[in-house]
């Protein structure tokens, strides 16, 4: 822990962004990349399977709108989507 803590204290991480040296905000950058990548790896595929039956609606409801639009567009609840019924 003590090496760690010498590690910071050489590279000034306490200090503002704008005073790291360039290859430290590289090391930082390449850091935050890698966790948000094993972040997303791991949650991505949990909320697609969350979102797929309202997923499958909207895919549904968009081939539905395609065929027949103006019938589509006289739902109410459908008629105020404006970028799904343009006037």
């Amino acid at each position: 822990m003590e090496y760690l803590r010498e590690l910071a204290g050489r590279a000034d991480l306490s200090a503002t962004w704008g005073s790291w040296s360039t290859q430290y905000r590289v090391l930082a950058v390449i850091v935050a990349l890698l966790a948000a990548y094993f972040a997303l790896r791991s949650v991505v595929p949990a909320v697609l399977r969350m979102l797929r039956p309202g997923l499958f609606l909207v895919i549904v409801l968009l081939g539905v709108w395609a065929l027949f639009p103006t019938e589509t567009c006289s739902i109410e609840f459908l008629s105020r989507l404006p970028l799904l019924c343009r006037r």
